[in-house]
């Protein structure tokens, strides 16, 4: 955790004592007696801060790291510090939002009953949310190729159909400049 060194106004060091992100007024007691340290300050004692526990924050993960750090009032730098201690060297939310929407992508198709395959739609499902499941856990894990295969496919499926009501619509196919 970070911390401050600096003379308080009256004339002791606070060495020890944890930042604050989000300039809240605390009350810090000191040798001298209690002080309030106003958001120029940032200063707070040790047991009211909050500790970062690897369950607290795999709760986050479905949103992005600077939401989450808002969320748990701490600061960026400090959320991702701590995430490298805790084994999660990247932060997994865009992972976990692909995993989602292959999820949605596959539950519409078995929904429009487009495929021929209805257990094998179920079956991928279900794959996937294990996938997801795991990803909660250990999100320092890679996809399978299985998964990586199925969400290439289906981001080719939409940009061909994005492309096909383009071209209904009378719009001209745009070309790749290099």
């Amino acid at each position: 955790m970070e911390q401050a060194d600096s003379k308080a106004e009256d004339g002791h060091t606070t060495k020890g004592l944890p930042l604050l992100c989000y300039g809240e007024e605390k009350e810090v007691s000191s040798n001298s007696g209690t002080m309030v340290v106003g958001a120029d300050q940032q200063r707070v004692r040790p047991e009211a801060e909050t500790v970062l526990t690897f369950e607290l924050v795999s709760q986050y993960f479905y949103m992005p790291i600077m939401q989450a750090a808002r969320e748990l009032n701490v600061g960026l730098t400090l959320l991702k510090k701590r995430c490298r201690e805790l084994g999660i060297p990247r932060w997994p939310h865009r992972k976990m939002k692909s995993l989602q929407s292959l999820i949605n992508n596959v539950q519409v198709l078995q929904e429009a009953g487009k495929a021929t395959g209805e257990e094998q739609l179920r079956a991928m499902v279900e794959m996937l949310q294990q996938e997801k499941q795991l990803l909660e856990q250990r999100p320092y894990v890679q996809l399978d190729e299985k998964t990586k295969r199925l969400r290439q496919a289906c981001f080719k499926a939409n940009y061909k159909k994005r492309r096909l009501l383009a071209l209904e619509a009378g719009e001209a196919p745009r070309s790749h400049k290099y």
